[in-house]
């Protein structure tokens, strides 16, 4: 990036750095070294957002009146597509929900047509939006992030010399987490972003924000995985909506697409509404298929194709950690065709 001189900046064009793929491969073995020693063979988590609070149904339904400028892709005036949405907290190994934490909505649409990114599941029927709480994210670039994961993972004096050489990464990593008082109360952003239709200069963000008037549980005396008792019991009497946002990138150099650790300052514009109706989705089942589930901003049609290092990065590890997870776990990957029910 630094070797760009402004004026060569361009609307929702990428940037690629020399040599990220070398930073992925990296990010890709070291994660493979590390998650087998976290968990036990045949109960490995994901290395991302490990701890689920809940996988629960809610449909995604595209506003009736949406404007002419917005209709591209998936977003059709009134199309309805039912969904799953997995919540989670972001920390590797699973942590008491009081703790501070990054907290995760992973958004898995099922009956959407057209050919997929992602080429060994190019006629999947699903479209993924991963969302954390989040706007930022602590690294600049794939090679930022490796060199802070190497350091992560060194410990000892190769992190206390990371933490001194690069303190704004530091900075932004506690900027990042918070506490949640529940997750029905919770607005989540994708902080990375996105193709918007056809048109290659149109990039976007999105954001999934609360627009309920109930009122959700607030914590008393909350126990060690409250999130999830909360959710179990919110839902189990009421229905949630949330306003499925996106935000047009407007500057090439203010709203950079290269770097996730500028927030973006355009208005967002409300595309979608997401229903979660009322349920018990608490069943064994239900939590061993959520754990099985792999989400993916790739599970997407062209028009909503992800930019950015971070994105390119996601592809590859993703794919990667996915089907080793499910390798050590015994368990056969595969996208849903049509909403499971469970008992």
């Amino acid at each position: 990036m630094d070797q760009l001189l402004p004026e060569e900046y361009s609307l929702g064009k990428e940037y690629v750095l020399p040599d990220e793929q070398t930073y992925i491969d990296e990010i890709i073995r070291v994660f493979k070294k590390k998650l087998p020693d976290y968990y036990p063979k045949g109960k490995v988590k994901r290395m991302f957002h490990p701890k689920i609070h809940g996988l629960v149904k809610a449909n995604f339904i595209v506003r009736p009146d949406l404007e002419s400028i917005y209709q591209t892709g998936l977003f059709i005036p009134g199309k309805e597509y039912p969904c799953w949405i997995r919540f989670s907290n972001a920390k590797k190994k699973p942590s008491p929900d009081i703790k501070k934490d990054m907290r995760g909505m992973a958004i898995k649409l099922v009956g959407v047509p057209g050919k997929k990114l992602l080429e060994h599941d190019a006629d999947a029927v699903t479209q993924d939006f991963l969302l954390v709480t989040a706007k930022t994210l602590q690294t600049r670039s794939v090679r930022d992030f490796q060199k802070s994961l190497s350091a992560l993972m060194g410990g000892g004096v190769k992190l206390i010399w990371y933490a001194l050489t690069h303190p704004m990464v530091i900075i932004r990593s506690i900027k990042q987490i918070s506490r949640c008082n529940n997750l029905l109360d919770t607005s989540f952003f994708s902080t990375t972003p996105y193709r918007f239709g056809k048109d290659q200069s149109l990039a976007v963000k999105y954001a999934v924000v609360p627009s309920h008037k109930k009122e959700p549980s607030k914590p008393e005396k909350p126990g060690a995985d409250f999130l999830k008792e909360y959710l179990i019991n919110d839902l189990a009497t009421n229905e949630f909506d949330f306003d499925f946002m996106v935000q047009f990138q407007q500057d090439a150099i203010q709203m950079p697409i290269e770097d996730p650790t500028v927030e973006w300052t355009s208005a967002f514009i409300k595309v979608a509404t997401i229903k979660i109706p009322k349920q018990i989705f608490n069943s064994a089942a239900q939590e061993a298929y959520g754990e099985n589930l792999s989400f993916t901003p790739w599970h997407s049609i062209p028009e909503h194709q992800p930019l950015g290092g971070v994105n390119r990065a996601r592809k590859a590890v993703y794919i990667a950690l996915s089907a080793f997870r499910h390798e050590l776990n015994n368990k056969q990957e595969s996208e849903p065709i049509a909403m499971e029910s469970f008992s």
